[in-house]
């Protein structure tokens, strides 16, 4: 094992744990492996690697002891535990959180930015643009929007704390900000 799949098992324990409960199940690794299109030899690894115990579950300090990491080394990367309980009172309503490691705050302001220009531009293809432009305008230049409505996949690099990825009635928001140069 090495620190890709350190890395990419982090963001799958982040994911299936939203709530910050510590542990997640085989149950919920089967179906995120398939929609991410992960290998079935990868949960396979993960299920091997972590669960010593043959309990079908994996503890956070199961993971934290096959890493040889500190929960403080961990939980410092996924702060979204914390934030995520926080964002269903603080986001809009309708907005569903998906993933980003954007603060709640900026959070809140993006949302409300995506949801105030989805309901005042006419043109459906004219939205994000509208919402570039105007982020641009309130939180200084190099914003990038994409909004979607059904399946999808990207990838991307962003300034650390400005990225955030939401629902909103059909619509799926990847929100970003790249550092200027």
């Amino acid at each position: 094992m090495d620190r890709r799949d350190l890395e990419l098992f982090k963001n799958v324990f982040v994911d299936l744990d939203p709530l910050g409960t510590g542990q997640i199940s085989i149950q919920q690794m089967w179906p995120y492996f398939k929609r991410n299109r992960i290998p079935d030899a990868k949960i396979n690894l993960f299920m091997n690697t972590f669960d010593h115990d043959n309990d079908g579950y994996i503890t956070l300090d199961e993971f934290c002891r096959v890493f040889s990491v500190s929960r403080a080394e961990v939980l410092g990367q996924t702060v979204t535990y914390e934030t995520r309980s926080r964002v269903a009172s603080g986001l809009p309503a309708g907005v569903t959180y998906i993933s980003g490691d954007m603060d709640i705050a900026w959070q809140i302001k993006i949302a409300q930015l995506c949801i105030e220009t989805l309901r005042s531009t006419s043109v459906l293809k004219e939205v994000p643009r509208n919402i570039k432009t105007s982020a641009d305008r309130m939180f200084n230049n190099l914003w990038h929007i994409v909004m979607v409505n059904g399946q999808f996949w990207c990838y991307y690099g962003h300034e650390p704390g400005y990225s955030f990825v939401f629902s909103f009635e059909k619509y799926i928001f990847v929100v970003w900000k790249t550092p200027a140069m």
